[in-house]
């Protein structure tokens, strides 16, 4: 008896040192319709219970039947997070009872079957078919769907049409009441073409209208640089193309630095440029002599960089003169 025990005893624990074999894949398989009609296609779902995924199926996706009993139409397949599911397409031309073998899943040396479908096909009515040369039906293959050509404008509601045709009055409107105005307005219907002002002109005003303001000797000198410092940002950009608006004083320095023709006035601007940024954020008063001095730089850099008119030789150059 004790040595029975014993035996007993060393085999469970050999058993338990033994790995836990995987479970076994199972295959499934169903089909939408077990009643077709001659040439009607069926579809077959096959689903694989095998969460490693470490199988492969046997017989797809190229399915082989035994006999002639159907054509295989379209197989697909995709993953699960029970294993895997397979669409296979069959269509039947043979009527009579069908059967649809196993599917086979391999897992290692295990092999897992589905089960046996049925499929019932029917034979198709002779009296609706038309007859051949030879009296005997002629039997035609089922169509597919026919998806006919279609163009971009077919896709639009027809309330869209009469939507645009309004907008397109209401805009042809509109032009009209516009050019009606602006000939009223101006005797042409063209818009008029206003002349770019001169950087140079612009500068020489807005620099006489700041001096007789007279906003330094008021106290105003935070309104005096200020305006400064926008008559100064407005020629640099009409008249280098920097577009001075939108820079702080530092971006504004290195792009004088980097053009040769202000270049040589980079002090005089950096010398504005420092006053009026102490004016305008450290609320610092200039002495009146430094006003005058930013006032002054100003007008130089304006008065040494404007255009210069193109020489009499240069302006008649490539011009020929007609003799008498």
């Amino acid at each position: 008896m004790k040595l029975t025990r014993l035996l007993i005893i060393a085999l469970m624990a050999a058993g338990a040192g033994l790995p836990a074999r995987a479970a076994k894949a199972k295959v499934t398989a169903s089909i939408d319709s077990t009643v077709v009609e001659m040439g009607s296609l069926a579809h077959i779902t096959i689903n694989v219970a095998d969460p490693a995924k470490s199988g492969t199926m046997v017989n797809l996706p190229e399915p082989t039947f035994d006999g002639e009993a159907f054509d295989v139409v379209e197989v697909s397949g995709d993953t699960t997070e029970a294993g895997y599911q397979y669409n296979v397409t069959i269509q039947a031309f043979y009527p009579g009872m069908a059967t649809i073998p196993p599917f086979l899943y391999a897992v290692g040396n295990d092999t897992a079957r589905s089960n046996v479908l049925a499929l019932k096909v029917l034979p198709v009515s002779l009296d609706s078919m038309p007859i051949g040369q030879d009296s005997l039906p002629t039997i035609n293959p089922m169509e597919s769907v026919v998806n006919p050509p279609r163009r971009w404008y077919d896709f639009l509601p027809d309330q869209l049409w009469w939507v645009a045709i309004a907008l397109a009055l209401c805009v042809a409107l509109g032009c009209g009441i516009y050019m009606y105005r602006m000939y009223r307005k101006t005797g042409s219907i063209l818009p008029r073409v206003v002349k770019p002002v001169d950087p140079y002109e612009l500068a020489m005003r807005q620099l006489n209208q700041l001096r007789e303001r007279r906003l330094a000797e008021s106290g105003n000198e935070r309104e005096y640089y200020t305006t400064l410092v926008d008559i100064l940002r407005t020629y640099l950009q009409g008249r280098f193309s920097i577009n001075a608006m939108e820079m702080s004083s530092t971006q504004i320095l290195d792009s004088l630095r980097n053009n040769p023709d202000t270049r040589d006035n980079r002090e005089r601007i950096s010398q504005i440029l420092e006053i009026a940024d102490f004016v305008k954020f450290a609320k610092v008063r200039p002495l009146p002599d430094d006003n005058v001095k930013a006032f002054n730089n100003t007008l130089y850099f304006v008065e040494s960089t404007k255009p210069v008119p193109p020489a009499p030789e240069e302006a008649t150059k490539g011009k020929t003169v007609k003799k008498k």
